[in-house]
């Protein structure tokens, strides 16, 4: 049986991603920012956590090319830079909201 060698450096690339969202603070982050872009400031209000805390977060996820930024004035406004990361966030979210139904449901019937 012919089996086909995997280029294993997206696997890689994609593992780094993954690490860099593994945060609830960038996927929060994210979440805010997928209706458009946004300052540091207005970040740090949506989410509870001082400007510092979201900048540093920001200045890696930049780095990483998840989001990128455009400078009016001066003013830095964040966006996600490219939709297809937020409906990936949004599908992953979906499905443990999902799974979290299904557990609620399984101990709701429960027997006592």
């Amino acid at each position: 049986m012919y089996k086909a060698k995997i280029d294993m450096n997206v696997f890689e690339f994609q593992a780094d991603l993954s690490k860099t969202m593994a945060n609830p603070l960038r996927l929060a982050i994210l979440h805010f920012l997928k209706d458009g872009e946004k300052k540091v400031n207005e970040l740090s209000e949506l989410i509870g956590v001082s400007q510092s805390n979201v900048s540093q977060h920001l200045a890696l996820m930049r780095q990483r090319q998840i989001v990128k930024t455009r400078k009016l004035g001066t003013n830095i406004y964040y966006s996600v830079s490219n939709p297809k990361i937020s409906q990936a966030c949004d599908m992953v979210r979906e499905v443990l909201i999902e799974q979290l139904r299904q557990k609620q449901e399984l101990i709701k019937n429960y027997p006592v």
